[in-house]
């Protein structure tokens, strides 16, 4: 069968209909998402420097707004290429945050760490017994 790009254009701009094959997986994989999206926001984790704690609930409710929003977009049989570019929207916000919001957190908290551990801590006191 050989390839036809005005059938994949088509198909493109078409409203994502109910009927289609794609859209219960494209729901379950949303509600799918949802979930991944509570379970990863919620893990606690030791490691995680305070920078990345700030951005994490930013990082949750922008995933959870689009996720939504996609959603509404599939119940309302939308065409593709909203849902499309509602995840590209999505990722572009993502990267954002952890690729250039970040760092800068990050490098201030690091050199912060660095700065604390030149002073001496103050001892602590210990309580008279009586």
């Amino acid at each position: 069968m050989p390839f036809d790009p005005q059938h994949f254009i088509d198909r493109f701009f078409q409203p994502f209909n109910t009927e289609s094959r794609f859209w219960w997986p494209a729901v379950i994989a949303m509600l799918v998402a949802l979930v991944a999206n509570i379970v990863w926001y919620n893990w606690r984790t030791r490691t995680a420097p305070p920078p990345e704690l700030g951005v994490r609930p930013w990082a949750f409710w922008t995933n959870v707004v689009f996720i939504i929003w996609m959603l509404v977009l599939l119940i309302a049989k939308a065409p593709f290429f909203f849902i499309a570019f509602s995840v590209i929207a999505n990722i572009a916000l993502l990267i954002y945050m952890y690729w250039f919001y970040l760092p800068p957190r990050e490098a201030a908290y690091q050199r912060e760490e660095r700065r604390r551990a030149y002073f001496p801590q103050p001892a602590r006191r210990k309580r008279r017994r009586r």
